[in-house]
């Protein structure tokens, strides 16, 4: 006797009505959208080694109203990806250092401190100190 099939009974679109499933369907989404950002950026070093002339061109298209709508939607979903991935990280690899493991919710502010703090230090050494 052959196995039965396995009956999927949910309907469509099931996972949007639960919050948890949206949030890891976005933070999914999130990831695919970081590598897209990431190309653009690599296309950006490219026309800045290419020459003036097509680095003004890229700067021109970059900054268009479309580009600048595309590059918002992009970050938020990337900002949605790391801020999830951040609270994901004390859930499945509990940190221990002491008797205890640290609580999901410590590991994800030190990660958002320790993101903070990088984020400040590439500003600095992009833009230079006093």
């Amino acid at each position: 006797m052959p196995p039965r099939p396995y009956p999927w009974k949910r309907r469509r679109g099931w996972w949007l009505r639960n919050p948890h499933y949206l949030l890891f369907q976005a933070r999914e989404v999130g990831g695919i959208l970081t590598a897209i950002v990431g190309l653009i950026l690599l296309y950006q070093v490219i026309q800045l080694q290419a020459g003036p002339d097509a680095y003004s061109a890229f700067l021109t298209i970059a900054f268009s109203p479309p580009m600048l709508g595309l590059m918002t939607v992009l970050l938020a979903f990337v900002l949605v990806h790391a801020v999830t991935w951040f609270m994901l990280l004390g859930k499945a690899q509990p940190i221990q250092l002491t008797a205890k493991p640290m609580s999901w919710r410590k590991v994800f502010a030190i990660n958002l401190i320790l993101w903070a703090l990088v984020s400040i230090g590439v500003l600095y050494l992009i833009f230079g100190g006093p």
